[in-house]
């Protein structure tokens, strides 16, 4: 039985005799009209982000220079403090906005401004090689994305042809699930320096364990055992890295030229970070903030301190990231798309200044439009991979396709879920090599739903092959990197080429 032949669906992962392959992402959108007002956002949501005032942008100017590689954007973002009380110094996003599409087009640093203050801010931007060449207004941003926080130029600038970017490629490790020792850690660093990968995506948080030490959770080396150098949850009974050892492994990224991208996944998966609160607050304080078993309620106050409380501390935990991925995967189903979206551009402006990714199925074809356009969607399956054939049809009506982002301007990441994802177990040999050649053979980076054969007008940005613990039985050793080499190797040449 070939490995295509023998997977079996189910709802989270997918299995291939011992490998599993699906896929991931997230969004950006298209805006109505050049000079148009950019979609309103729910205001509680916007109000709960922050607890401190912001300036509102009151006006935006921008002109533009071109040459044969990218265009420079020359802006000027005015920002008032139209209340009572100081505001903090926090950063200005701006984007570039067509009838077509929106993209990220950087930040600029907005001073603390005293009450009735204003300030003009004014900065030189490069567009990114994916943008098409076009015209576009410029769009300013302070705190969430939001009609009351955005404004657009009157002027327009232009973008010329630009060389495309090389490919992003590398590795998703679920280190939540599986124990790595930070010695493994290293050696797939190692693995991607040697054969041109760019980032190494840590899933830290999954409904089983928190893989990491996390004061805000209260599982912290004081509160574990410690055993050969690995500390245990005296709450889960599980083992995750401390600090101290996330740090190391993020200084030989760092020295290796490996960008580490941790990732936080909320609202979802929140099952081992309730047992901990629960230990440390109890339950009575649990149950305010949660929805089920296993998701944090969206329209409660308190899961959105909770949520971003997380990001700002995994954001210490790794410093020189300049990615945090938001997770935003496999909702609830009573939640609505307004929801959704509302609270993955809540936590993008929790982040600042750095890049924002997003898993894809938590987003509406519906809802694309009003998508923060700095999230960068990791795609990985347009119906979650559900073996329950109502479930994916109703799934495949509303989700937002590949297609639906990419036409809208959003960054995307192929995770696809049948060709690069591994849910390893007996470690066969055949699997591996069975999956390095099937990839090699029908993969590319504009292959998005492996079950229709869809596939994209131009290539995604980059690609990871992400490897899932939950089916692993013994700690990931030096034996699972061999078997996943083919396979990630495999990957990062064909991206290239």
């Amino acid at each position: 039985m070939t490995a295509r032949e023998g997977r079996g669906r189910r709802t989270r992962r997918v299995a291939v005799l011992g490998i599993a392959i699906v896929s991931a992402a997230a969004a950006v959108v298209g805006i109505g009209a050049v000079a148009g007002a950019v979609d309103p956002v729910d205001q509680q949501a916007v109000a709960a982000a922050s607890t401190v005032p912001r300036p509102s942008v009151t006006a935006v100017a921008a002109s533009s220079t071109g040459s044969s590689t990218r265009t420079a954007v020359r802006t000027s973002v005015t920002v008032r403090n139209t209340g009572g009380s100081r505001t903090s110094a926090l950063p200005a996003w701006l984007y570039l906005a067509s009838s077509s599409g929106r993209y990220a087009l950087g930040h600029v640093p907005v001073r603390a401004l005293p009450a009735g203050r204003a300030a003009t801010v004014r900065a030189t931007l490069t567009t990114a090689s994916r943008v098409p060449a076009g015209k576009y207004a410029v769009v300013a941003c302070t705190g969430v994305y939001s009609a009351s926080t955005c404004r657009t130029s009157t002027s327009t600038v232009r973008t010329g042809h630009t060389t495309p970017a090389r490919p992003e490629t590398g590795v998703m490790l679920d280190v939540a699930r599986a124990y790595y020792r930070p010695s493994l850690v290293e050696r797939y660093i190692d693995l991607l320096a040697a054969h041109g990968g760019r980032f190494l995506h840590l899933h830290l948080t999954d409904d089983q364990n928190v893989g990491i030490e996390s004061a805000v959770l209260g599982q912290t080396p004081a509160n574990a055992d410690l055993h050969d150098g690995v500390y245990t949850s005296r709450v889960t009974g599980r083992p995750f890295l401390s600090t101290a050892q996330a740090r190391g492994i993020a200084a030989y990224a760092a020295k290796r030229g490996i960008a580490i991208v941790p990732e936080v996944d909320t609202p979802g998966h929140m099952a081992a970070a309730f047992a901990l609160l629960e230990a440390r607050h109890g339950k009575r304080w649990v149950d305010r903030i949660r929805s089920g078993e296993s998701e944090l309620d969206p329209s409660a106050p308190g899961s959105v301190a909770l949520a971003t409380e997380l990001l700002a501390e995994v954001m210490r935990t790794f410093p020189q990231s300049r990615a945090v991925h938001i997770g935003g995967d496999e909702w609830g189903e009573d939640v609505s798309a307004d929801e959704r979206v509302t609270w993955s551009n809540t936590m993008a402006a929790a982040i600042g200044t750095k890049s924002v990714w997003a898993w894809n199925d938590g987003i509406d074809r519906s809802a694309v439009r009003r998508l923060d356009p700095r999230i960068r969607v990791t795609y990985w399956s347009l119906d979650g991979d559900t073996e329950d054939a109502t479930e994916r049809r109703e799934r495949r009506q509303h989700r937002a396709r590949a297609s639906d982002l990419a036409t809208a301007g959003t960054d995307l990441l192929n995770y696809d879920s049948y060709y690069l994802y591994e849910v390893p177990t007996d470690l066969d040999p055949a699997d591996s090599s069975y999956t390095a050649a099937d990839l090699r053979q029908h993969w590319t980076l504009r292959t998005w739903d492996g079950d229709s054969g869809a596939r994209l007008a131009t290539p995604m940005s980059g690609s990871a092959v992400a490897v899932w613990g939950e089916d692993l039985d013994a700690p990931p050793s030096r034996a699972l990197l061999r078997w996943s080499t083919p396979h990630i190797v495999a990957m990062i040449e064909t991206a290239d080429g």
